[in-house]
């Protein structure tokens, strides 16, 4: 089944649709015809078969005959990359070789458009190590979807790390696959959010294998009248023991006016795992403030130093190399 006629079994998104829950789904334009005809393309040119695919942002790229990008990275190889999307809608096939090392940071397409759509297909051989990563300057791009399809072998490492800044609507969507023994997927994203930006994430995480760890750990800066939503699922698969996993949202609301949503799904099919969420939302500490205001430190300065060290703890424990440095240096 192409792309083409699996948007047209599935339809536009809904709000109730749980992949949709806190989307601005009437912001999406709209590329079923009346009589069910899709607009977007006449013939689907991918010979794929999506009849399982349920994400609309996810089928979006190959419905509009995305061109296509394959960048293979051979066993044992260590390789540095920037992707950079040069249309309104692109597709990105990674193919990580065993043992490889590599790290890819994506680049913002900034061209205005009425909608932006991107799709990534990860592939990471067993023993590999990947580091993908963005913290792209605001724009005004009024919206995108970015949709990564990842999978990994046994004993294979994929460190996810974001920083949102934009000034309109997105949404970031993965489906990770944990396929082989020892396989860890760890991600990190940072809201940094004002005005009236609307940012959205939705993870879907499948522990395939026994000993498999996955950690979500987001944080969100928000103010006037922000708002950022979090869905995040994790599976536990039969027979699947030994899985670690934690999800932990933090935010801190700098006004009156922001919002966010965050809903965490456990679905555990196993008793020997080790599964946590967790969720915060609040006011800059006012212990904190206190304490630096009483040494002499204005009340601006006091609160730029705390949300400063709110976003950079974050991504402390990222390992050393082009991700961290990128990340820190956008903060």
């Amino acid at each position: 089944m192409d792309a083409i006629t699996r948007i047209k079994q599935l339809g536009m998104p809904r709000r109730n649709n749980e992949l949709w829950t806190f989307f601005p789904v009437n912001k999406i334009p709209n590329v079923l015809g009346a009589d069910g005809d899709c607009r977007v393309a006449d013939v689907c040119s991918c010979d794929e078969d999506f009849a399982n695919e349920e994400d609309f942002a996810a089928l979006l790229p190959i419905a509009c005959n995305a061109r296509e990008l394959v960048k293979t990275i051979d066993d044992g190889e260590n390789e540095m990359a920037m992707l950079k999307c040069n249309n309104d809608f692109g597709r990105t096939v990674l193919n990580i070789g065993k043992n490889a090392k590599a790290s890819i940071e994506i680049l913002d397409n900034k061209v205005m458009h009425e909608i932006c759509a991107e799709r990534f297909d990860i592939n990471v051989a067993e023993g590999a190590e990947l580091e993908i990563f963005f913290a792209n300057p605001a724009n005004d791009l009024p919206l995108t979807f970015r949709h990564f399809d990842i999978k990994q072998a046994a004993n294979s490492t994929v460190h996810f790390a974001n920083v949102l800044q934009d000034s309109d609507i997105g949404r970031i969507s993965a489906r990770v696959e944990l396929n082989g023994e020892g396989a860890n997927f760890d991600y990190r994203s940072l809201n940094i959010l004002k005005g009236n930006a609307s940012k959205h994430q939705r993870l879907t995480i499948l522990h395939n294998a026994p000993s498999t760890v996955s950690t979500q750990f987001v944080r969100n800066i928000l103010d006037e009248n922000a708002y950022a939503s979090y869905d995040g699922q994790v599976v536990v698969g039969n027979n699947c023991s030994q899985v670690n996993s934690s999800q932990l949202v933090n935010t801190i609301l700098l006004s009156d006016g922001p919002s966010v949503s965050v809903k965490p799904v456990l679905k555990i099919y196993h008793d020997d795992v080790e599964c946590t969420h967790g969720n915060t939302v609040g006011e800059l500490d006012k212990d904190q403030m206190f304490y630096l205001t009483s040494r002499g430190i204005p009340a601006d300065k006091a609160r730029e130093m705390l949300t400063k060290a709110f976003a950079k703890e974050l991504f402390l424990e990222l390992p050393e190399g082009p991700a961290k440095k990128r990340l820190m240096q956008a903060l």
